[in-house]
């Protein structure tokens, strides 16, 4: 099949966070200290062979606020979503942890003991199912692009950030760029019985006592941008995009990384995050590839 460029400019969604810690609690504070604003759509334009439907099964033709949805489209605004998969406008993230970007823990600490939770999507954490697909019958490649923006020059909260991109089978995590962590992947900590030994609010090998189970989190990295310190940023490649008689999905995963040692209430007080997925054109496509 004869190769083609992809030609299309697609910004789906937006995430504003201002992070809010009274006092120094660390990072697993219960309850959450995030607080997530609407997601934007003041730019999300779709051209040039690409149409994006939402998990809720709309999208939308244009910007245009009283606009009515559509099956498939180039804009996603919140309400293209299905329930339970964002955080309610004015809700708080919680910190949690995931070594792969999928599967999550959530850990409390309560008078210098680390303690298990159940982690919720939609209320500690963002996901979003995106179906992407051809607006022919051809198969397509594409590009993606993640970016996490801070505020001010004071990036803590960008450090804490995660990003996770699942398609196809395959997760890809993003951090800002030499982050990484031990991700807590244990889901059942007994109340008092893991310390706070060295009192850095976080679990770390020197204080598992056996009970918690550690992963190192392999991440993919954000390098800063050129054009604005505050933005760090990568590009992940889509390929075989399906035509239109099928759709492929795109799970984007959004969170604060519990694990990570930026994650402390001192450090993420009343700190900026924006995260921002964009859809670009790959340089040239084959219809043939398909993996």
């Amino acid at each position: 099949m004869a190769k083609r460029k992809l030609g299309l400019s697609i910004i789906v969604l937006i995430v504003a966070a201002t992070t809010m810690v009274s006092g120094t609690y660390a990072w697993f504070l219960v309850g959450g200290f995030a607080e997530l604003f609407d997601l934007g759509f003041d730019v999300i334009e779709a051209s040039g062979g690409i149409e994006l439907q939402g998990s809720a099964g709309i999208a939308y033709a244009t910007t245009d606020e009283g606009a009515a949805s559509v099956q498939w489209g180039s804009y996603l605004r919140r309400d293209c979503f299905a329930a339970g998969e964002l955080i309610e406008e004015g809700g708080k993230y919680s910190p949690v942890s995931s070594a792969n970007g999928s599967a999550f823990t959530k850990v409390g600490l309560e008078g210098g003991y680390f303690a298990s939770y159940t982690p919720e999507k939609g209320v500690d954490y963002n996901e979003m199912t995106i179906k992407i697909r051809s607006t022919t019958t051809e198969t397509v490649d594409a590009r993606m692009n993640i970016a996490l923006t801070g505020r001010d020059g004071d990036n803590a909260a960008v450090s804490a950030a995660r990003v996770s991109v699942t398609y196809k089978g395959n997760t890809t995590v993003f951090a800002m760029a030499g982050d990484a962590t031990s991700a807590v992947t244990t889901n059942d900590i007994p109340m008092a019985t893991v310390m706070d030994s060295n009192n850095n609010s976080i679990i770390d090998s020197s204080e598992t006592q056996g009970v918690v189970s550690l992963a190192a989190q392999t991440v993919t990295e954000l390098a800063q941008s050129a054009a604005d310190a505050n933005r760090y940023e990568a590009t992940m490649e889509l390929p075989g995009v399906a035509g239109n008689t099928g759709y492929d999905e795109i799970v984007v995963r959004v969170w604060i990384e519990g694990n990570d040692t930026d994650c402390t209430g001192e450090k993420l007080s009343a700190k900026h995050l924006s995260a921002s997925i964009t859809f670009g054109s790959s340089a040239e496509n084959s219809g043939s590839e398909t993996t």
